[in-house]
């Protein structure tokens, strides 16, 4: 009997000091996530004792902290680019629109004759035309950005639709004495893919190196396992940021006076992503190429994916 209240006794104690031990660790823990409440630290909550059950906490708190500290940064980030985004949009608009006003008010006040007052009207219509386009740029680049949906794939030929963009641009390029030179023998590439989102795809880089580019423009079409479309042209200026340049509003403009949205390939880089596929940029020796790929797998039910 004796020797069972001894062992009862002992068996007390013993829960009694993990009892004291885990209500210390508990108490510290509590501290010391008071102290990071109050702070802006990356400091994490650390054990002072030994239990399985203390660490096991701990570890799970840690998890949260961080996952939390994640989110706040992810949130700042996207606000920072928000704020610089507003900024932007507000200055892209008001550009066209202060000058289309200060030609109205010549116009009204500076007793033009009747071919003066046509010309300047033709130069507001111009301006309002371009504010068109940069609402309809940013309404366009909002849908891209909000829409959860799929999009509606069907088969289509890619070299018809490339074709397409390429004699649309053809005007603008023999106006400046160049040339789209298109590097695919085969009539046609039939893709389960979107039509009007490739097309927007393939005016966006061209027209992207309309704008930025010298000299003649080269696509190429490469079958491998995977479908390649580059579209390869020597630019005006290799001043640009190749870690940004399919970033939303990034321009090589930085007074934003040239008429740049920097939207184009922003919007190239969603639709191509939204259809499976990957873009990517390369800079070398003052050549800009910008490659789509499309994979197998998000092509049409035949084996390889595609059919010429």
């Amino acid at each position: 009997m004796l020797l069972t209240v001894i062992i009862l006794g002992a068996t007390s104690s013993i829960l009694l000091f993990l009892l004291l031990l885990q209500k210390y660790e508990n108490r510290n823990i509590v501290n010391q996530l008071r102290k990071i409440k109050t702070k802006d630290t990356n400091v994490l909550v650390h054990s002072k004792g030994s239990g399985k059950i203390s660490a096991n906490l701990i570890n799970e708190i840690n998890f949260l902290l961080q996952e939390v500290r994640h989110s706040k940064v992810c949130y700042q980030q996207k606000n920072h680019a928000l704020e610089r985004m507003m900024t932007n949009i507000s200055h892209d608009l008001r550009t066209p629109l202060t000058s289309a006003m200060g030609y109205i008010q010549i116009i009204q006040n500076a007793g033009l004759t009747e071919e003066e007052k046509r010309r300047e009207l033709a130069i507001v219509e111009k301006r309002l035309i371009r504010l068109e386009e940069l609402i309809n740029s940013f309404f366009e680049f909002s849908q891209v950005i909000s829409s959860e949906k799929e999009p509606e794939k069907s088969e289509c030929n890619m070299i018809a639709i490339l074709e397409e963009s390429i004699a649309h641009y053809f005007d603008d390029y023999c106006a400046k004495g160049r040339e789209i030179v298109f590097q695919y023998s085969q009539p046609r590439l039939m893709l389960y893919s979107n039509k009007n989102m490739l097309l927007r795809i393939f005016d966006n880089l061209i027209g992207n190196a309309l704008k930025h580019g010298i000299g003649n423009l080269v696509i190429a079409i490469e079958l491998t396992e995977t479908i390649q479309i580059t579209f390869k042209n020597k630019l005006y200026s290799t001043d640009i940021d190749m870690n940004h340049i399919f970033d939303e509003f990034y321009t090589t403009d930085i007074s934003r006076t040239k008429g740049n949205t920097g939207l184009g390939l922003a919007i190239v880089k969603q639709f191509v992503e939204m259809l499976g596929g990957t873009v990517s940029a390369e800079l070398f020796d003052g050549m800009l190429s910008l490659t789509v790929v499309f994979y197998n797998r998000d092509f049409g039910a035949t084996d390889c994916g595609w059919r010429v």
